[in-house]
């Protein structure tokens, strides 16, 4: 049942499982199939504890979020919290600084998937790379004006195929953990030798890590920011945000255990962690052939379906910090017409 926001013009039509996967696809974005390698060369398997701490920094500010989204449920988040507390020079420049970042980020992600996509297609032999073509802008550009028709459709047609994209996410995902964890028990047995350097570049390569990967973490306030599209906010947003924390941070450690756990020594001549730091943002692609015969196509697969959940939900939350700029009066009234 949909209930209609009468200040905004809004409807409330994301449930709660849809406000999880909006938080899930934008933290997850490409993060996993990128970040893990490099992380592994700082760190070694000290990534896991990296990728723990991280979750804990990150979860300080989460619960502030959703303490407030449930107090103050309205679209914008956090800039409506600084309009509301702070004098209005802030809540202008918080505003302004929070569409900047969700626009350049959705850009990234962008050119992510055409990037994605491109080797994907090249790798399965579908196109011909030598062609000389633009087609990662190409597919770029359709990606962005894809997702942005479906924003305009509303807040319903995005959570619906947010969900969609994202759950197909987590099962490429997961696939690529099962398949490292069978390589754990079948050609591995002795997987726990991979774990006795389990700091090999000290407290300095930990923190190293750290701040590579907080990045990873980013993307629940986009839950926070759709407040007035939110079935029951005041118990939804605090749960979508805790439990979307939760399963991110799940996956990250559980994918670097398995990823390093898996990898024979005897294999790839050297420790596990080593080999898949080696060719830092490949890493995982590159480990991912000693799981499954076609583990590079999966992974590169798992790479654009996650930047197009990430599009996706920065496109969402982009539009909803301009909306409410708009209905405040620091964007022209322009950006507070909705389209039907």
């Amino acid at each position: 049942m949909k209930t209609k926001i009468e200040s905004s013009g809004l409807v409330r039509s994301l449930s709660l499982s849809q406000a999880i996967m909006i938080g899930v696809a934008s933290m997850i974005g490409g993060a996993i199939f990128v970040l893990v390698g490099p992380g592994i060369s700082a760190a070694g398997p000290a990534l896991i504890i990296a990728f723990l701490l991280n979750g804990v920094i990150t979860l300080f500010t989460a619960l502030t979020y959703a303490e407030l989204g449930s107090a103050l449920p309205a679209t914008g988040g956090g800039y409506k919290w600084v309009r509301e507390g702070l004098p209005r020079p802030n809540s202008y420049l918080s505003g302004w600084m929070a569409w900047f970042a969700h626009t350049i980020a959705g850009s990234l992600y962008a050119v992510a998937f055409g990037t994605f996509l491109g080797h994907l297609l090249a790798s399965a032999e579908i196109i011909d790379s030598s062609l000389g073509l633009p087609l990662e802008k190409i597919f770029a550009a359709i990606a962005i004006i894809i997702f942005t028709f479906i924003n305009i459709r509303g807040s319903s047609h995005t959570g619906k195929v947010g969900s969609a994209i994202t759950f197909s996410q987590l099962i490429i995902i997961g696939i690529l953990i099962i398949a490292a964890l069978a390589a754990m028990t079948l050609t591995n047995p002795n997987w726990p030798a991979n774990f006795r350097d389990f700091f090999p570049n000290g407290t300095t390569g930990l923190i190293l890590a750290m701040g590579l990967t907080f990045i990873a973490f980013e993307g629940y306030e986009i839950i926070a920011q759709a407040g007035d599209e939110i079935k029951k906010p005041k118990k939804n947003i605090p749960k979508a945000i805790l439990i979307s924390l939760g399963i991110v941070v799940s996956v990250y450690v559980l994918f670097a255990f398995v990823f390093i756990g898996g990898l024979n020594p005897l294999q790839v001549e050297q420790p596990a962690w080593e080999f898949i730091g080696s060719f830092g943002e490949l890493g995982i692609i590159e480990a991912a052939e000693y799981y499954l015969p076609f583990g590079a196509l999966i992974v590169l697969a798992g790479g654009f379906v996650s930047t197009l959940a990430a599009l996706n939900a920065t496109t969402f939350a982009a539009s909803r910090v301009s909306f409410a700029m708009g209905r405040n009066h620091d964007l022209p009234p322009v950006f507070n017409r909705l389209h039907k």
